[in-house]
């Protein structure tokens, strides 16, 4: 989104002369420190008399007292214009000036462009044509012209409806792996020390630490589910993966003092769908057959496993030797939620641990900042990233998107930001800041007759942008 807006109008100069001048594609821009006016002035339908003359000085200014003026535009009769060029083509009034000779009934046009220094206040300002038909420079003759909005950026008047979310509980969160423990030959004991199930174990237990230690959460669940290898009958891998699931949580229980509700135990009697996965993504030459048999799911388990081993020996020793040992495994996941605490203390989390705040939180915690600040604006950047598919979050994220001139971003989140009267009014502002008028009009209006106050600030907007331009 450009940085600037134009404001374009045509404006009719009523002078005492009976003649018009017409302003055409003005703009008046804030460009980084400079405020450029730019315009043609068309004097086809004025005429001026040889001894005449008439000034047109561009201002702005505001209701409270601020004014900066733009170099002067001289129209001179012949006379006149003979008694500029005598006085070394200097206008003692208007030193900074710009002298035209009008040579009347003809076609002539004047382009104007001049800079000065761009301040805050003019923002809020207003453009108007300053004329003076005697060339006197003071109030003889004077008419200070009719003020327009100047409009550099409406989308600093623009207000924006946040959708506060419906209150809800803070997510359970949770964090997960993979133990690939050692057991002997068809036994479910667990041996702490066996192998390589030390540093197992150790996975296992760190994952809890961290999340034990921390004071701002509490562990709701701890799920341990065993797997076991296609190898063998079906009854002994249930048997297997049933026991070697329950070995593993005794002995995580007896690290702790969990109650036995916290636990979850389930179990896999053979881990075809990892059997599935680890040929998909291998470079064996008859993975798409061996993949046929594994996804054959008119054959039981065991005629599968023995499917393979016949029709394949020596991919099946590789896979045996190789790819089984992986699916002997059990996975664990560590649940927990966010304790209470204040707003302010949960702020803290959104740079850190997001995923434990709920959007409901979240909203809360932008409260805690001036509405539009950086802290503000980006909790609602983080909100959407947590919960890209929330129609809230998305909504609130147009909204600080539009706020920052980010038209793109607008239009991403406002496609998954559902039908509320908020998301209609979001929708109405991005059309209005790219000036698809008819559109913002239809938006705004509908959310404006369902009582959306910001809707009506918004709608009076548009039709002064649509009358004095972008």
């Amino acid at each position: 989104m450009k940085k600037f807006f134009s404001l374009i109008f045509s404006l009719l100069l009523l002078l005492p002369l009976q003649a018009q001048i017409r302003q055409e594609a003005t703009s008046c821009k804030s460009v980084k420190k400079d405020m450029i006016l730019k315009t043609t002035f068309i004097l086809d339908d004025f005429s001026i008399k040889t001894n005449r003359q008439l000034v047109l000085t561009p201002v702005i200014d505001d209701s409270k007292g601020n004014t900066a003026v733009f170099k002067s535009v001289v129209i001179n009769g012949r006379n006149r214009h003979l008694i500029y060029e005598r006085n070394g083509r200097k206008e003692k009034n208007y030193p900074n000036s710009v002298e035209v000779l009008r040579k009347n009934d003809t076609q002539q046009a004047v382009a104007y462009l001049d800079t000065i220094p761009y301040e805050k206040w003019m923002d809020e300002g207003y453009l108007r044509i300053v004329t003076d038909t005697c060339g006197c420079g003071n109030l003889l003759g004077r008419n200070l012209g009719e003020q327009r909005p100047v409009m550099i950026h409406p989308e600093r008047k623009v207000v924006y409806a946040f959708l506060p979310p419906v209150a809800a509980p803070d997510p359970i969160v949770s964090l997960s792996g993979k133990a690939y423990l050692d057991y002997p030959v068809n036994s479910t004991v667990l041996d702490p020390i066996y192998r390589n199930n030390p540093a197992e174990l150790k996975k296992i237990l760190e994952t809890i630490n961290r999340v034990k230690d921390d004071n701002r959460v509490t562990i709701t669940a701890i799920g341990i589910h065993g797997y076991a290898s296609p190898e063998g009958s079906w009854e002994n891998n249930t048997r297997l993966a049933k026991g070697r699931a329950a070995t593993l949580k005794e002995y995580v229980k007896s690290q702790y003092d969990f109650p036995e509700s916290t636990f979850r135990v389930e179990y896999t009697p053979e881990d075809w769908a990892g059997l599935d996965t680890l040929l998909s993504r291998s470079t064996l030459a008859n993975r798409d057959a061996l993949l046929r048999i594994v996804r054959d799911q008119s054959l039981e388990p065991d005629p599968r496993n023995d499917k393979l081993r016949a029709d394949h020996p020596e991919d099946y020793r590789y896979i045996l030797n190789n790819y089984y040992p992986a699916l002997r495994h059990s996975d664990y996941t560590v649940e927990y939620r966010i304790r209470p605490m204040s707003d302010a203390e949960a702020a803290e989390l959104l740079h850190t641990q997001p995923q434990l705040l709920s959007l409901n939180k979240m909203f809360r915690i932008a409260n805690l900042y001036p509405v539009g600040s950086d802290a503000y604006n980006e909790v609602f950047d983080v909100a959407v990233r947590m919960y890209p598919a929330d129609p809230v979050a998305n909504v609130n994220a147009a909204n600080v998107a539009l706020k920052k001139g980010d038209l793109a971003a607008a239009e991403k989140y406002l496609a998954k930001s559902g039908d509320s009267v908020e998301a209609i009014h979001a929708r109405g502002v991005l059309a209005l800041l790219q000036q698809r008028y008819a559109d913002a009009e239809t938006f705004l209006t509908q959310a404006a007759q369902a009582g959306l106050p910001e809707a009506k600030q918004n709608l009076e907007l548009l039709q002064a942008v649509k009358e004095h331009g972008m």
